[in-house]
């Protein structure tokens, strides 16, 4: 023991305590770890392997015992169009998400949304613009008014020609528009 410690540079106490831990059955191994790589379980968290192996499984339960062991290229599953759109649709159901269907399905993911492409489920329709026309203001300027509320603690301060800013509660009013005026003025 002592000459192993020495070999692979464990100190005295380190190798003792060891010991006393495995005696004491307080060392727990994992076997697992010692296994060669090709003896341990195949453990995957792609969508891709699960989406596979899942598809494997259907193909090898649902298979008749008469049918010759696939290559690996043949038991690639095909799509008709209204297949494909069926399971798109079910994307857009409230509550539903993309996950969920390609578990279903036995899919990947980007298979899902190259076909929400494909059927233009993934375009968002356009903005509409509108034009305005302002009437009564001053050319180029436009008041839009309480689009954002004060934040804790803070009130809202009118200054002379219309516009909002928020000043710390309690403030005097004609204290913060001299402020503001100031503040322009120096710019």
């Amino acid at each position: 023991m002592q000459a192993y410690a020495r070999a692979h540079g464990i100190s005295q106490h380190s190798r003792r305590r060891w010991r006393d831990l495995i005696d004491a059955n307080e060392v727990e191994i994992d076997w697992r770890t010692h296994l060669h790589p090709s003896a341990r379980p195949l453990i995957s968290t792609s969508a891709s392997s699960a989406a596979k192996e899942s598809v494997a499984e259907t193909r090898l339960t649902d298979a008749p015992t008469g049918d010759p062991p696939s290559d690996g290229f043949a038991n690639r599953r095909r799509f008709s169009d209204e297949e494909k759109l069926e399971i798109v649709r079910e994307c857009e159901h409230p509550g539903a998400t993309a996950a969920e269907v390609c578990r279903r399905h036995g899919i990947v993911s980007s298979m899902l949304f190259r076909w929400r492409v494909q059927f233009g489920f993934g375009k968002r329709a356009r903005a509409k613009l509108v034009a305005v026309q302002v009437t009564g203001a001053h050319p180029g300027t436009l008041v839009l008014n309480d689009l954002l509320q004060p934040p804790d603690g803070m009130t809202v301060v009118q200054l002379d020609d219309g516009r909002l800013v928020f000043a710390p509660m309690g403030s005097d009013p004609d204290a913060v528009r001299r402020h503001v005026n100031e503040q322009e003025i120096a710019r």
